[in-house]
């Protein structure tokens, strides 16, 4: 049995909306993020997630929790497995309260091997030789924690020593087998450590310095390790992406590392040709703009037509930046032509810019259908796009293909059809109860949710449950058990809602509740044939007035 303190941790350590950020994408708003709830078919932002209170709830069907849960959810775990597969996701070591034979990677088996191949790096000249001749200066080999992966046996002899099990090192890609047994997963290549944004070790990447056809390779793919969600350099480079506003994506490790040597501590690297889906949760932090910064040949012009494209598709503002010459950030920085490469990085091409441009280079255009047919290209893209997006093309696409402006469109979001796509893009804000939202009602309500004296006042039998109209389910959620499975206690915590400050603010809220009460009663009232009625509408209107008159 996993120990509570020990899932308490996890939970305390992990950040809900990364967590999320594996399965949907979430956009930010004010302290919260926002996204399509994945339990049922949502056609808008119904889903709020709150990293402060470390849970997630959907407005529309009231599905809701922390980070376990939504993983249990989702994946159709257990509670258990649903834990440890976030202990795999972050690498954190969970701690048992019986034994069990599954790996906890409490036996930090990637850590062991940096710290071995950091060691070996310096006792191999040849690799040292190689990273001085590409410029890079022994303080980023430190910082970056540059390696050298000797034989293989070496390895095997190393996790050997440290008594960890074959099984436990190919699970986290340390080795690999074939029908020829065990071997290392790197042998005789320079080391580059791997981290997740969160700062967790979950693989390497190896450079060869010999004639061996695969000039890089990666750490398989594993229960740590997924190479489409990473970038490499990220957890180094987070606190300059939030304060410029801007990431430089580059297509390696050593330009990565470079450009940090060179002063733009805002780069990294993707492991393998393009962007991918995965990668664009993390790409939405902070809302930053993309610099896609590619090589120049023909597969790194490739990877930049993709991810331009899919950052357009998925409204991440950015440019692609293309460095004349046939050189890469890497050559231009060891050349000493920083000045150069800042006035690159300065200008650029907007990235659905970009994207249609290459995509009519690649298209012929000499007669009326094949201009029909680029034209089509274009729109397969563009009307993905927002209206006003799409329209910003125009002139781009006229001109590419001799037409006039006014002959086509680039948007199929206009008119009443476009104002209902803006709609539903809204994120929703009606509670599960339904009904109206009153603000007075939910200001109170989450006053007594977070001031237990407070919550003392307001359920005094002479104000109670009545006084909330539109919002008597969440009163009774909040002044029974206040448990956080409870969907109206989630949406009550969710709000941003003006607070109450002190006792006599508090109390006049309530004594307008109760106003509002008292006139609802004197409206049932002056309808009825109660004979009594005017006695008791002017006891209620004398009531209303020493209720205004009170703090």
């Amino acid at each position: 049995m996993i120990e509570k303190s020990s899932i308490d941790n996890l939970l305390a350590t992990i950040d809900i909306a990364d967590v999320i950020e594996n399965y949907i994408s979430l956009r930010r708003v004010g302290a919260s993020f926002v996204g399509k709830c994945p339990f049922h078919d949502d056609r808008k932002p119904s889903m709020s997630v709150s990293p402060a209170r470390g849970f997630y709830h959907c407005f529309a069907c009231g599905a809701g929790g922390n980070a376990v849960k939504f993983v249990m959810d989702y994946e159709k775990l257990s509670f258990v497995e649903a834990v440890e597969k976030l202990a795999k996701m972050y690498n954190f070591p969970l701690r048992y309260s019986e034994n069990h034979e599954k790996i906890k990677f409490d036996k930090k088996i990637l850590e062991t091997l940096n710290i071995y191949y950091k060691s070996m790096l310096y006792k191999n000249n040849a690799a040292l030789s190689y990273l001085a001749e590409r410029g890079l200066n022994k303080g980023m080999m430190e910082r970056w924690e540059l390696g050298w992966a000797p034989s293989s046996q070496q390895t095997l002899n190393l996790l050997s020593n440290e008594e960890i099990s074959p099984e436990d090192a190919l699970k986290v890609g340390a080795i690999k087998s074939n029908e020829n047994g065990l071997y290392a997963s790197f042998i005789e290549r320079i080391t580059f450590p791997i981290y997740n944004h969160l700062g967790s070790l979950v693989g390497f990447g190896g450079r060869t310095i010999s004639d061996n056809p695969a000039k890089y390779v990666n750490s398989p793919q594993s229960e740590i390790f997924d190479k489409s969600r990473v970038l490499f350099g990220y957890d180094k480079a987070k606190n300059e992406i939030y304060r410029k506003g801007e990431v430089i994506v580059c297509e390696g490790y050593m330009d990565c590392i470079m450009l940090h040597q060179a002063g733009f501590g805002n780069a990294v690297a993707v492991l393998g040709t393009a962007l991918t889906e995965h990668h664009i949760p993390l790409l939405r932090r902070g809302e930053v703009k993309v610099v896609l910064s590619f090589d120049s040949d023909s597969a790194g012009q490739n990877a930049a037509f993709k991810s331009a494209r899919l950052l357009a598709l998925n409204e991440i503002d950015g440019r692609v930046v293309i460095i004349s010459g046939g050189k890469d950030p890497a050559e231009l920085i060891a050349n000493g032509e920083i000045e150069t490469l800042a006035k690159f990085y300065a200008g650029g091409v907007e990235l659905g810019e970009f994207y249609i441009t290459k995509l009519l280079e690649s298209m012929p255009k000499n007669s009326p259908l094949e201009i029909a047919k680029a034209l089509e290209a274009v729109q397969n893209f563009t009307f993905s796009l927002r209206p006003i997006v799409a329209n910003a093309y125009s002139n781009l696409v006229a001109n590419a293909l001799n037409l006039d402006p006014a002959s086509f469109t680039l948007s199929r979001g206009g008119g009443e059809r476009g104002f209902r796509e803006r709609l539903d893009a809204l994120p929703a804000t009606r509670p599960v109860i339904g009904g109206k939202r009153d603000i007075l009602e939910l200001s109170v309500l989450k006053a007594m949710l977070e001031n237990p004296e407070f919550l003392a006042l307001a359920t005094d039998p002479k104000y109670g449950k009545d006084i909330f109209a539109h919002h008597s389910e969440i009163y009774s959620a909040v002044a029974g058990s206040q448990n956080t499975n409870n969907p109206h206690i989630r949406e009550l915590e969710i709000y941003e809602l003006n607070t109450l400050r002190g006792k006599d603010e508090f109390t006049r809220a309530l004594n307008a509740l109760k106003a509002r009460l008292c006139e609802r009663t004197i409206k049932t009232l002056a309808q009825s044939s109660d004979p009594s009625k005017f006695e008791k509408i002017r006891s209620l209107r004398a009531l209303i007035q020493t209720l205004k008159e009170k703090p």
